[in-house]
């Protein structure tokens, strides 16, 4: 397999969501921190955090999250081993790995997120 990179090669699209996605992780990471360091009266505990990611808003912020962050995250280290990597077997085998770590982690963080109950 050889790898050719012209300015067609389909990169701006990416590199526009990996923006956009920094964007959202920064603006949530705020969010998160207004909500549990300041709005929160009293001490943070378990039942204070699992009161809050039990609901289905937080629910779906979390599960976003996770999604965009696996993104940003690997996506970030996927294009800093395509300038180090040139072996073509080598980097089909690096990229497979980092796309399953990216499908397990997504499907067991969603799952876990979904199935979270509290009280009763």
């Amino acid at each position: 397999m050889k790898y050719r990179e012209t300015t067609r090669s389909g990169g701006a699209l990416p590199w526009l969501f990996q923006r956009i996605s920094g964007v959202y992780l920064a603006v949530v990471l705020f969010v998160h921190v207004v909500n549990l360091h300041i709005l929160i009266d009293g001490e943070i505990g378990y039942a204070a955090i699992a009161e809050r990611v039990a609901t289905p808003l937080w629910k779906t912020i979390n599960i976003s999250f996770l999604i965009v962050a696996l993104f940003h995250g690997l996506y970030g280290l996927w294009i800093v081993l395509e300038d180090y990597i040139h072996i073509g077997w080598l980097r089909v085998l690096i990229y497979s790995v980092i796309a399953t770590i990216a499908l397990v982690f997504a499907i067991f963080g969603t799952l876990t997120m979904i199935t979270f109950q509290y009280g009763g």
